[in-house]
C-alpha cells in the first residue's frame, strides 16, 4: 500500500461514533485498508505501462 495511509485514530473514532467497538471496529478498519489496498491495485492494474 505504498502511497496510501489511513488515520486510523480518526478511522477509530468515527467507527466508534457508528456504534462499533472492539473487535467490530477493527473489523472495519480492517476493511477499509483491505479496500484501499485492492483500489490501488486495480488503479494499478489498469494504467498503461511507460
Amino acid at each position: 500500500m505504498a502511497g496510501l495511509t489511513l488515520d486510523t485514530a480518526g478511522a477509530l473514532a468515527a467507527a466508534r461514533e457508528l456504534g462499533a467497538g472492539g473487535w467490530a471496529a477493527t473489523e472495519l478498519l480492517l476493511a477499509i485498508r483491505i479496500g484501499m489496498a485492492e483500489g490501488s491495485a486495480e488503479r494499478s492494474a489498469a494504467s498503461p505501462a511507460t
